[in-house]
């Protein structure tokens, strides 16, 4: 059955650095088709290292974008008024309320697995990593051409599991004897914080740059 989860949507979230291990397989990255024809869970079983990781959101999710300028009071006595000056912009915060539908055993394979990556990219690697006391990656969020390669960080998740709906049962990835239960229907919601580096902005940003869209393929917003 064709799925909206392995081709690349309009919504999408990638970790380009490759550092962890790749769980959400796409079309475009499968060299061969024998990943897919043993079912959904030898799709996991083949190990893909060192490539970027594409989250997928299969279902046009809905996309709350805050911004906002700080600005500091100067009090002044016997004055109907205040005068305000500019202290600074803050970066860009990004809500995100994505449905992921459920189907068949293989999209469920793939919601737990977008679960559990989503959560890895939250974590500094610890002792037994690579690299131990690295910080979590910055991952990039494109979103209908709007907003192209943006640079983020993943503050917030939620995903219920809720109690009115039906599931479906797979094996475990990690244990073929046990059973696991998806939501047939899910709601993946995410706090996003862009980030920048410090050289990037030195050597890229500037206002006039900004407003004639000479910046829209480098991130910034």
């Amino acid at each position: 059955m064709a799925t909206p989860y392995y081709t690349k949507q309009p919504v999408y979230l990638e970790d380009p650095s490759g550092r962890f291990d790749n769980i959400l397989p796409n079309r475009e990255s499968s060299s061969t088709s024998s990943e897919y024809s043993e079912g959904p869970r030898s799709r996991y079983a083949v190990e893909m290292k060192n490539q970027k990781t594409r989250l997928n959101f299969p279902f046009t999710p809905t996309i709350s974008v805050i911004q906002s300028a700080n600005y500091s009071n100067y009090d002044l006595t016997h004055s109907n008024f205040q005068q305000r000056a500019f202290d600074s912009h803050t970066n860009m915060e990004l809500n995100i309320t994505a449905p992921m539908i459920v189907r068949s055993e293989e999209e469920a394979l793939y919601v737990y697995n977008a679960a559990v990556w989503i959560r890895s990219t939250m974590k500094m690697s610890w002792m037994q990593d690579d690299n131990p006391g690295m910080p979590p990656p910055i991952l990039r969020f494109n979103a209908h051409g709007v907003y192209e390669n943006i640079p983020c960080v993943i503050r917030d998740f939620t995903w219920n599991l809720d109690s009115d709906i039906d599931y479906v049962e797979i094996p475990d990835p990690t244990n073929k004897r046990k059973i696991m239960r998806i939501p047939v229907t899910n709601m993946f919601v995410l706090s996003l914080s862009v980030t920048y580096s410090p050289k990037s902005i030195r050597e890229n940003f500037s206002v006039k740059d900004y407003l004639a869209g000479n910046l829209k393929d480098k991130g910034y917003v």
